[in-house]
């Protein structure tokens, strides 16, 4: 039985799952105008987590940890999303230091698009894979993101 290269598999999928991402990349489309072209790839993500948290105060470092960001990493990363007025930053009352992440209303209105496409990219992943390899899939990363991070 010939021995596979967990590294190499893992990367020809990276760049296989980043060639789709770019050549599928959002484009402005007359037919679902509720999800233009600012809003892709971890933007999506991220929108769905505030909507998920909105009843939190998000910062910074909990999209750090959530999305496995390094700081400098996240800070352009939210810059960007200020700029493209998906979310706001307002300082809390409890520690001057910090500002919680809040969606704005142009975010809340592009959501059920951007929910949309994420269930495509989804169903396109599952697609002929049983639920049991599925799992078992999501078992082998999860340890493989364990190893990871134990060095």
């Amino acid at each position: 039985m010939k021995k596979e290269n967990i590294g190499a598999e893992l990367r020809e999928l990276n760049i296989s799952l980043l060639r789709h991402l770019a050549k599928n990349k959002a484009k402005p489309n007359k037919e679902k105008p509720d999800c233009p072209d600012e809003t892709r790839g971890l933007q999506v993500w991220v929108i769905d987590y505030l909507i998920k948290h909105q009843d939190e105060d998000v910062f910074q470092r909990d999209l750090e940890k959530e999305f496995v960001m390094r700081r400098p990493t996240a800070t352009n990363f939210i810059k960007k999303m200020e700029q493209a007025e998906l979310i706001r930053r307002e300082p809390v009352a409890y520690d001057g230091r910090l500002k919680k992440i809040i969606l704005t209303d142009k975010a809340f209105k592009l959501q059920a698009g951007m929910m949309a496409k994420k269930q495509e990219f989804e169903t396109l992943l599952r697609d002929g894979l049983s639920d049991e390899e599925i799992g078992q899939f999501i078992t082998t990363i999860q340890k493989i993101k364990h190893n990871l991070r134990e060095q």
